[in-house]
């Protein structure tokens, strides 16, 4: 595929949908999806997992729109599973260094964890909308376990990016009044969306260069 459509279109045609969403005049919701266009690129390469990924993050930006935000952290939620299991069965494995580099990522995150919740959790009146928000920060912050622990620039770019842009949503919508609320959301979450997207796209890239060593085993007629 031609470089110039798996890269430069794709960012191209984001950024000028990105930038409508900020635009001072009145322009209809649907034009205002950049992620719907990078779903339509993920699929013309056959690449399904991050399509649906893409796809469901659009999901949840029509739900946000629609001020419904139960189904909104759902489809959310959906995204984040998709791209821990996209990320985790792309990881190649791990050397002594690279699992201690794991565990204090992961405990950093369980840090950063505790106190989100321990900050937004009391101030969440509807206790089943706070229990949901547990459950979609535990997975936002799982995604970003998982990106982060490919050590790509655009995947750890584009993770903390995604987590900066929900918590900050979250202050606004429970905390308090966030300044100038939908550029300081906006912008890292499309920002983030889009590294997320171009990282996986170089993962997948790496997958299929990848040669593939034959090893045999006492049985010939088994290849691993």
């Amino acid at each position: 595929m031609p470089v110039a459509w798996k890269y430069f279109l794709p960012v191209f045609v984001f950024i000028i949908l990105a930038a409508l969403d900020f635009a001072p005049m009145r322009i209809p919701a649907w034009m205002t999806f950049p992620l719907l266009w990078l779903t339509l690129c993920a699929s013309a390469q056959r690449q399904w997992a991050l399509a649906a990924c893409l796809f469901f993050s659009f999901m949840g930006d029509a739900m946000g729109w629609q001020h419904k935000l139960i189904p909104q952290i759902g489809f959310f939620a959906l995204t984040q599973i998709l791209y821990i299991i996209i990320y985790s069965r792309l990881l190649p494995p791990r050397t002594c260094p690279e699992r201690g580099f794991d565990r204090g990522l992961l405990s950093l995150l369980a840090v950063v964890f505790l106190g989100a919740m321990l900050w937004i959790f009391p101030q969440v009146e509807d206790r089943f909308v706070a229990y949901g928000i547990a459950v979609y920060a535990i997975l936002l912050l799982g995604m970003c376990f998982a990106a982060t622990r490919h050590r790509e620039t655009c995947l750890c770019l584009g993770a903390v990016l995604f987590v900066a842009s929900d918590f900050i949503l979250a202050i606004d919508l429970f905390v308090c009044s966030v300044p100038s609320a939908h550029l300081c959301i906006m912008i890292p979450y499309f920002a983030g969306q889009l590294l997320l997207f171009l990282g996986t796209q170089k993962l997948y890239s790496q997958e299929v260069t990848k040669p593939k060593s034959v090893i045999r085993t006492k049985s010939p007629k088994i290849l691993i």
